[in-house]
């Protein structure tokens, strides 16, 4: 009998030995928002004392997560419980069979809780399979600094156009408005070469000119869409900013934070961006936000983007959880999921960070904020970049367009519209390739065709010329003369040739 009672003992503490020894759970996440480690670890307590296991909070910066989550599902390193995964991540490692398959779970998550444009985001094209499930949602919406538009007399109705935006950016150029240290207030801003934003910026002007990047054929086949007519539209209606001087052509060389740092410090007018700024404006400068700063005191009014032919349709983001496959038949990993995507723990999270949640019975809560309520109808009409496994290359390939393009803007002479035709034409072959796109199955513009669609799309409205917005280095010489400089003989000749041999090659 006491031999029986010891070795139940003893059992017993070796399983609690065991238990308080075992490695913690860990999630891994991007810093999204004021304070997201703190509030996860705030939400996961609870979860350790329902459950009595134990987590832990990594923080991948985002300029080093894809390469860790990669070197990680790869096997090279332990892999966590749960991971947060970009949406446009989540196909390129479904694809390689390194995320777990969520469908045995599904009526524990409660697929029709979710927002469609969110949900569309949780697998890859071509397998029905669902690898990950939605976190928060990143709706890019154009941001306005409300005393400036005050000051200048304008409204969301005067920018809900295109035509309507242009001349309203003329409009704050044009009245001088001055912040309080005699600098001049700038009416809109954006990014320029090399930023990872620029597809992102670019996309809902294209898309609301009725273009994309990229177009699946009738029978399932991917490829480039860049000659489309409607893209070409979209991204000239774009570079018209800079080309009309309405946006000065030195934040080209600027970085997305730059540009936040400069709207936040009541510098501009404008700025398509993600919504977090909004909740951090809420939060005092020791949580990580921004209720001290000059945009706290002058207000961010959300808008939606300025409408094109297709109607206004911005772009759709966010983070999606996953599990890795090498953790697929942990019931602890599956456990922290559900918990995590628990609709009290999302809506506290995404309070925190200032995304918007995936859970429309949510949605109609924080659409109760009038801050938030505009961005909400705007999920209708949002879209998302392609669940492809080769989106990630191709984002990167627009990078490098969109910044040649950029160079050209920015170092005077360079630009022509033969210039940018030729450009184009290369990056297209570029997707092509990316895409295994079978041949022709997007055949290029000719120049003629190319420069009728340019220069309708970049003509001159009377209201839009000379706003004075050029370049603080040169201002007599660089106000909005891109169309009347040309290029050096140089530059054009490269432009020939290039387009001679890219003709010749496809015939070939």
């Amino acid at each position: 009998m006491f031999l029986r009672m010891f070795v139940r003992t003893f059992l017993f503490a070796v399983l609690a030995i065991g238990t308080l020894s075992a490695a913690p759970l860990e999630v891994w996440i991007m810093p999204n928002g004021a304070n997201p480690q703190g509030m996860l670890e705030q939400r996961l307590a609870l979860f350790e004392k329902e459950t009595g296991l134990k987590t832990k909070v990594v923080v991948l910066d985002w300029g080093e997560a894809w390469s860790t989550i990669t070197h990680t599902l790869e096997g090279k390193a332990e892999a966590p419980a749960v991971l947060q995964l970009g949406t446009t991540w989540v196909s390129y490692f479904a694809s390689r069979g390194q995320l777990a398959s969520l469908d045995p779970i599904l009526n524990k998550i409660q697929p029709e809780r979710f927002v469609k444009a969110s949900w569309n985001t949780t697998g890859t094209d071509g397998d029905p399979s669902i690898y990950s499930v939605p976190w928060f949602i990143d709706v890019r919406a154009l941001l306005a600094n409300k005393a400036i538009l005050k000051l200048a007399g304008i409204s969301a109705e005067d920018v809900a156009t295109y035509e309507g935006f242009c001349k309203s950016l003329k409009k704050i150029n044009d009245a001088k408005i001055l912040r309080k240290d005699g600098s001049k207030v700038k009416a809109y801003a954006f990014p320029g070469k090399s930023d990872w934003n620029i597809p992102h910026n670019f996309a809902p002007w294209i898309w609301s000119a009725g273009g994309s990047f990229v177009l699946k054929d009738e029978k399932g086949k991917w490829h480039s869409n860049l000659m489309d007519p409607q893209t070409i539209t979209g991204i000239a209606s774009y570079l018209n900013f800079i080309l009309d001087s309405l946006v000065n052509k030195t934040s080209l060389r600027d970085n997305t934070a730059q540009v936040v740092q400069r709207f936040n410090n009541g510098e501009v007018a404008f700025i398509l961006n993600t919504t977090e700024l909004v909740a951090q404006t809420r939060y005092k400068a020791a949580e990580g936000g921004l209720a001290s700063s000059q945009i706290s005191a002058d207000g961010i009014e959300m808008m939606q983007v300025p409408m094109g032919k297709a109607g206004s349709i911005c772009f759709i983001g966010g983070s999606n959880l996953a599990i890795p496959r090498s953790k697929a038949n942990d019931p602890n990993a599956a456990k922290l999921l559900r918990f995590l995507l628990r609709d009290d723990n999302l809506d506290a999270y995404t309070k925190q960070i200032g995304f918007l949640p995936p859970v429309k019975e949510m949605l109609e809560d924080w659409a109760k904020d009038s801050a938030y309520q505009i961005l909400i109808s705007l999920l209708d009409n949002g879209k998302n970049y392609p669940n492809i496994p080769e989106w990630t290359l191709i984002k990167g390939t627009l990078v490098n367009l969109f910044s040649d393009i950029w160079s050209m803007l920015d170092i005077g002479g360079l630009y022509s519209e033969e210039a940018v035709y030729s450009t184009l034409l290369t990056y297209n072959q570029k997707i092509n390739d990316i895409l295994h796109a079978p041949t022709g199955s997007s055949p290029p513009l000719r120049l003629d065709e190319f420069l009728k669609i340019w220069n309708a799309a970049t003509e001159l409205l009377p209201t839009q010329i000379s706003s004075g917005e050029n370049s603080s280095a040169s201002p007599a010489e660089d106000s909005g003369n891109f169309h009347k400089i040309g290029i050096s003989i140089f530059v054009f000749l490269l432009a020939v040739f290039s387009s001679f041999i890219f003709t010749y090659m496809r015939k070939r």
